[in-house]
């Protein structure tokens, strides 16, 4: 029974992790544009790189809205501490089964 709580806490602090990745993924790639000429063909050097100008707007899809990815951020940074204390509490009972904490 412990065991398997232990095992639930991991899982959710891993698919945690993962969706914390994606979400940084998602906040660091934030307005970039790609530039197909440019892709797989080794270093780029400032004149091969396209740079937006501000009054120029970002084709759909790539708004650079970071809102949605911090808050999804947010969110999983506290299912990961939850978790965290979900491993926590299975330690505890674990200790008091078998007397090792007071």
């Amino acid at each position: 029974m412990i065991n398997s709580v232990f095992n639930e806490g991991v899982r959710g602090m891993q698919a945690s992790s993962r969706e914390m990745q994606k979400s940084a993924q998602e906040i660091a790639e934030a307005n970039i544009r790609d530039n197909p000429n440019t892709l797989a063909q080794g270093p780029q050097t400032a004149e091969d790189t396209e740079v937006v100008p501000v009054n120029e707007t970002v084709e759909p899809g790539r708004t650079g809205d970071i809102a949605e990815p911090l808050i999804e951020l947010r969110r999983q940074e506290q299912l990961f501490t939850a978790n965290a204390k979900v491993i926590d509490a299975a330690d505890e009972a674990l200790g008091t089964l078998i007397d090792t904490r007071t």
